[in-house]
């Protein structure tokens, strides 16, 4: 339940680091083992316009290849294209390559690439040579005991039951002596076509015989949809979103996570089902014990949904993020958060009014107020927040820990804008699009080093220096079209953010047609 931390749980901080430490080494070690020499597999990812999380894809893919104990790039960058789901990617082995495609999110299947070409004809010369070459391995997939069937599946363009047959039964005759089993194969195959998008009527430019390893983590966004759970608030984070930042934050069984904004817990979900230890801080004591949303109701709170999903309670404290109460330091694994930045929840933190505007304050007198003091608030800028937090998280978070937190911008965005700490190493930021050129970025963040009291966060010069885009948001969300173009350095970059990808290439499309 809601509450201070007791002594036990504070003794346990240390216990829980050391063995999720000691379970790391052993898996990662007998990973290292798998590495004898590369092979090359096939991403199919998840796909979609500017307003969907495509850009999360190779964020998501680097992250889990670091959390794997591969250090090293597994794909060429000149090989990625954001108009393609397709990515071609070189893993240590079969074993590694399919535990790291069951824990993406961004991606619908992982495939064993046996060949590829430009055209049908190339792929299929391709796949005979593999065969021959791998001819051991490749038989206990294609004859003996097991069940086989050959998909198809084409991006941008589909193929009818006569086609099918067609492309098929040229691959057939490469060996395959198994049992056909068309529902559960044990063995599925598949030729996979790339036409580009709004390819219908253009020839492939790559395809691909594969043998599926494994599918992706889809299955987490209809479970863990926000329509499914009981407690949910204006605020609350989107399931593919929550897993995506879990991801992002390496949160693996035994982690210990903190989420000091935690509202109704959404992110906490996600890290629970990663195996998590979670914690979680929010100054607002309605929300966090149901009597602010529908009081007369039957009372729901953030624990009903991890009962729910059957995952283990969280520990919550009433505290603010702006004075942590977390004490001795070096003990998260992770920390992720949606901070509030005022657009839809406003960002307070606690503090007098008076004393803001210079006035004499008197202290708080326990025995009259007690337990049912609640302290006053003050505005808390948006700018103030997220270097309090990286502060924070460099404070409390173990070396090689990530902070993962969601930053809203409005305007040219300058990575070097962001709170700098000499223990803290940018990682990653990806973008989602959405109305009136308001863009949400997801910032991960890596501790370096160890802290100590003389390493302090760069805060910006308000005097000299200009701010950056994710300063006083709401009001430049609600400013006219005119007053948004100026905050971009080219007027065509606003113009973009306001038409969806997907219907500017389909224009491009019939441009192209006709």
């Amino acid at each position: 339940g809601s509450g201070n931390i007791n002594t036990k749980k504070k003794l346990s901080f240390g216990f829980a680091e050391k063995l999720a430490g000691r379970l790391q080494k052993i898996n990662f070690s007998a990973m290292a083992d798998e590495r004898e020499k590369g092979q090359q597999f096939l991403l199919l990812q998840v796909w979609g316009d500017r307003r969907s999380f495509q850009d999360f894809r190779l964020a998501e893919l680097d992250s889990l290849a670091r959390m794997h104990g591969i250090n090293e790039p597994i794909y060429d960058k000149k090989d990625f294209d954001e108009t393609s789901p397709f990515l071609m990617v070189n893993l240590p082995s079969v074993n590694l390559a399919r535990q790291i495609g069951q824990r993406a999110v961004m991606l619908k299947g992982l495939y064993h690439c046996w060949g590829q070409g430009n055209n049908l004809k190339e792929c299929l010369e391709a796949t005979k040579a593999y065969i021959e070459k791998n001819k051991e391995d490749c038989l206990k997939n294609m004859a003996g005991d097991t069940t086989f069937a050959i998909n198809i599946n084409g991006f941008g363009r589909r193929y009818s039951k006569k086609e099918q047959e067609k492309i098929i039964f040229p691959f057939t005759q490469l060996g395959f002596d198994a049992k056909v089993n068309l529902k559960k194969p044990k063995s599925s195959f598949w030729v996979l076509f790339d036409h580009g998008h709004c390819g219908k009527d253009k020839p492939a430019t790559k395809v691909f015989f594969c043998l599926k390893i494994s599918e992706g983590m889809r299955y987490v966004v209809d479970k863990y949809s926000l329509k499914t759970r009981p407690f949910i608030g204006p605020t609350s984070t989107c399931s593919e979103l929550a897993f995506l930042m879990g991801n992002q934050g390496q949160i693996r069984k035994g982690s210990l996570v903190l989420d000091p904004f935690v509202g109704t817990a959404s992110l906490l979900v996600a890290a629970a089902h990663f195996g998590g230890v979670c914690y979680g801080m929010d100054r607002d004591y309605l929300l966090l014990h149901s009597k602010r949303l529908k009081p007369k109701a039957k009372k729901k709170d953030l624990f009903t949904n991890f009962r729910h999903y059957g995952l283990k309670d969280p520990q919550i404290v009433c505290g603010d993020n702006a004075y942590p109460p977390w004490k001795g330091k070096e003990i998260f694994d992770c920390v992720i958060c949606d901070p509030p930045y005022g657009v839809r929840a406003g960002a307070r933190k606690s503090g007098s009014r008076k004393a803001a505007l210079g006035k004499k304050v008197g202290p708080v007198i326990a025995e009259k107020y007690g337990r049912q003091h609640v302290p006053s608030s003050v505005p808390y800028p948006v700018e103030d927040v997220m270097t309090d937090l990286t502060d924070m998280a460099a404070r409390f978070l173990v070396v090689g820990g990530r902070l993962v937190y969601l930053l809203p911008t409005v305007g040219t965005f300058d990575p070097e804008t962001l709170p700098q700490h000499p223990c803290m190493r940018l990682v990653a930021h990806t973008q989602q699009a959405l109305t009136g050129g308001f863009y949400r970025r997801c910032i991960t963040v890596e501790k370096v080093k160890a802290w100590s009291a003389e390493l302090k966060v760069k805060r910006r010069d308000k005097a000299k220096e200009p701010e950056p885009a994710y300063a006083n948001v709401k009001e430049k969300v609600f400013m006219s079209k005119s007053d948004k173009e100026a905050l971009y350095e080219k007027k065509e970059d606003y113009k973009d953010d306001q038409e969806p990808t997907t219907k500017k290439r389909k224009l491009e499309g019939a441009d192209e047609k006709r």
